[in-house]
């Protein structure tokens, strides 16, 4: 297998249909961010294999949300535009397929008291 960055990237850049090296910095920033915030989400040192697809797509949704600028919806009769919350919490919408792959040994034992951790 090839430069795993590289691979996200290029792989971000197909989802988005970006043919150019224009967006390289920004992806590049998203992806490093979306594999940082996953594995500080599962309590993992090492990205599984089994999500190395998944930060391009969070990347590529975060890039997606970031060139909308904030708008919502866009309606030409009667010109009707709606801004909504840019600030999506990726990890959350994302949660269920993260979840087999949460660390519980990663928890300090007043995080499994709580029971935070248990059938989520």
């Amino acid at each position: 297998m090839g430069d795993t960055k590289t691979d996200f990237l290029n792989a971000a850049k197909l989802l988005l249909g970006i043919t150019n090296d224009e967006s390289d910095e920004l992806l590049s920033y998203l992806i490093d961010d979306c594999e940082n915030a996953v594995l500080s989400y599962c309590h993992i040192d090492v990205l599984p294999r089994q999500l190395e697809g998944f930060i391009p797509q969070m990347a590529a949704a975060m890039y997606q949300e970031r060139q909308k600028g904030g708008v919502k919806s866009i309606t030409e009769g009667e010109r009707r535009i709606e801004y909504g919350d840019t600030k999506t919490d990726y990890l959350t919408e994302y949660a269920q397929r993260l979840k087999p792959f949460i660390s519980r040994e990663a928890f300090v034992p007043s995080d499994k008291d709580k029971g935070d951790t248990k059938d989520e």
